[in-house]
């Protein structure tokens, strides 16, 4: 029957795509726009942030040719939510896109 190996290669190929996203990094808190917080400074949780940066994106952190996809996901993330920083942050990579996945703190 012919169906079988089509059916076999066909969940071969769909295991194959999912099982390519992995992650690169898990950190309490990440931010592009503060190095550090000042002492006594309490942030509120917000929403749930998520972006994504692709290389061949157009940056915006970058002003030369070294584009860092990591820090360009992130700084995505924080503009999207407005936050001073992300926390609970997973960083992963699909092919030639970064996703960073965590909460904006304001």
């Amino acid at each position: 029957m012919k169906t079988r190996p089509i059916l076999f290669g066909f969940l071969l190929l769909m295991n194959g795509c999912v099982a390519q996203r992995q992650t690169i990094l898990t950190v309490p808190a990440v931010s592009m726009t503060r190095p550090s917080m000042s002492e006594g400074y309490v942030a509120r949780p917000g929403e749930k942030v998520s972006a994504e940066y692709c290389r061949g994106d157009d940056p915006l952190v970058s002003q030369d040719r070294n584009i860092g996809l990591i820090d360009e996901a992130i700084m995505k993330a924080q503009k999207q939510s407005n936050a001073e920083y992300l926390s609970d942050v997973t960083i992963s990579q699909a092919g030639q896109c970064i996703m960073v996945e965590g909460t904006a703190m304001h």
